[in-house]
C-alpha cells in the first residue's frame, strides 16, 4: 500500500466513513464450504446466562435449546453422531478437543456453539429508522465455529460480536412501536435454532 492511500484509509477510519465497523467482524467461511458438507456433525452446545435467571428456569431453557436443535436437525434430515447440550459450569470445549471428540464418535464436522442468554438490558430497536428506541429485551447471543474432523481445518466462523444469529424475544415493529410484540422462551429458543442450522447445515 503506498503511503498516499495509507494516509486516506487512516482518515477515513477517523471520519467514521468505512461502511463496515471494526468491531463488528463479518463472519469467516470457507472459500470451498458448502452447507450440504455437514451430514454428520458432531454438536456441542454451552449455555450460559447473564441477569435474573431461577436455576429452574435455566434447566429448563437447557432443555427446550436440547429438543428445538434435536427436532430441527431431522427435520433436515442431518443425523448427528453426537449432540451435547453444555452447562455454564462446565467448561468451554476448545476446538482441539472439539475435533477430538468429533473424530471419536465417527463425525465429519465438529460444530461448537456458543450461547449467551442475556436479561434485564434495554436493547435498541429499529436503529435504522427515524424512530428507534429501546426496550426491555431477553437476547439469545449465539457464537458458532464448525471445523472438519479428518484435519481440524476451520470451515465457519459466526462470532458473538457481529450479532448475526443473535434472536431478541422483543419484535419491534418500527412503523409503530405501540404494537411491537413478544416472543414466547419456546418461540424464541425456536428461531435461535432455526438461524444456527439455516448457516450451518442449510434450510
Amino acid at each position: 500500500m503506498s503511503a498516499r492511500c495509507a494516509v486516506l484509509v487512516l482518515a477515513l477510519l477517523a471520519g467514521g466513513c468505512l461502511a463496515a465497523p471494526i468491531d463488528r467482524p463479518a463472519p469467516v467461511t470457507a472459500s470451498d464450504f458448502r452447507t450440504e458438507q455437514v451430514r454428520r456433525p458432531a454438536i456441542f452446545v454451552r449455555l450460559v446466562f447473564a441477569g435474573p435467571f431461577e436455576d429452574q428456569e435455566r434447566q429448563r431453557m437447557l432443555a427446550d435449546y436440547e429438543g428445538a436443535l434435536l427436532e430441527a436437525l431431522n427435520t433436515r434430515a442431518v443425523l448427528a453422531n453426537d449432540v451435547r447440550i453444555l452447562g455454564e459450569r462446565e467448561p468451554r470445549l476448545e476446538p482441539v478437543a472439539a475435533v477430538e471428540k468429533a473424530r471419536a464418535v465417527g463425525a465429519d464436522h465438529a460444530v461448537s456453539v456458543q450461547v449467551r442468554v442475556t436479561r434485564g438490558g434495554q436493547a435498541l430497536f429499529c436503529a435504522e429508522t427515524r424512530r428507534p428506541f429501546r426496550a426491555p429485551s431477553t437476547v439469545w447471543g449465539q457464537s458458532v465455529d464448525v471445523l472438519r474432523a479428518s484435519d481440524g481445518a476451520t470451515r465457519l466462523v459466526v462470532g458473538a460480536t457481529g450479532g448475526a444469529l443473535d434472536v431478541y424475544d422483543f419484535e419491534a415493529d418500527c412503523d409503530n412501536p405501540r404494537a411491537s410484540t413478544r416472543r414466547t422462551t419456546t418461540e424464541a429458543i425456536s428461531e435461535a435454532v432455526k438461524r444456527l442450522l439455516n448457516r450451518v447445515v442449510g434450510p
